[in-house]
């Protein structure tokens, strides 16, 4: 290779670096600046628990169905496939939240009074952090473990959805064969993670309560009579 062929591999590589290097700069400064609830989180949990659920039976709904109604077969994983990346989007939206962020991504919301009685002129809803305390690093913990497994079995539902795209037929199917196999352990995978990451959260939100548990106030002395 000559000297001038070594300079343009080597201009190529560093753009490429340059330009990863400010999808991940991007993507940490986003991250820096989302938040969500406890109750925000857990809801789309539960969410893609049902919805990874979903995708299993339409990927086991292809392997069963006779060749002429393949293509409906396929309507259905695709449509379940694109809610799939929708609530993942979220899943990964929140571990990186957590991992940027740390516990001031977590928030409670409220209107202020001023807001309510003249929402022309009044403030946005204001949000305030909350301090997950000791809870915060299972919390965090499970969510990273969410983000890897739906990482793989998001692959594995790419992998199917490509190659059916390109070839529709019995041959096509058995090519993905092992993919169809590990979509089913990936899908095992992603669903312990996610009800690892529920329970975090239950002890998270029960902690909270126990916090903002306003004690009664003391019965009042009553002075002795004279």
């Amino acid at each position: 290779m000559n000297a001038r062929c070594v300079s343009i591999a080597c201009s190529t590589l560093i753009s490429i670096a340059l330009v990863c290097g400010g999808c991940a700069s991007t993507g940490a400064k986003k991250a820096a600046t989302e938040s969500a609830t406890v109750q925000g989180i857990t809801d789309d949990y539960r969410q893609a628990r049902l919805q990874t659920q979903a995708v299993e039976e339409a990927l086991a709904g292809l392997v069963v169905a006779p060749n002429p109604d393949l293509g409906q077969a396929f309507d259905f994983f695709t449509t379940n496939a694109t809610m799939m990346e929708d609530i993942g989007r979220r899943l990964i939206t929140h571990a990186d939240g957590m991992f940027y962020r740390g516990t001031y991504y977590f928030v409670e919301t409220g209107k202020s009074l001023e807001a309510c009685a003249i929402p022309r002129v009044g403030r946005m809803d204001e949000q305030r952090s909350i301090d997950l305390g000791k809870d915060f690093d299972a919390v965090s913990e499970t969510g990273g473990e969410v983000k890897r497994a739906y990482r793989a079995f998001q692959f594995d539902i790419k992998t199917v959805r490509d190659a059916l795209g390109y070839n529709l037929t019995p041959a096509g199917l058995e090519s993905v064969d092992l993919v169809l196999h590990k979509a089913q352990v990936d899908s095992d995978s992603l669903q312990a993670a996610l009800d690892n990451a529920l329970r975090a959260l239950d002890r998270a939100k029960s902690t909270l309560a126990q916090q903002q548990v306003v004690p009664s106030s003391p019965a009042p002395v009553v002075p002795p009579q004279r």
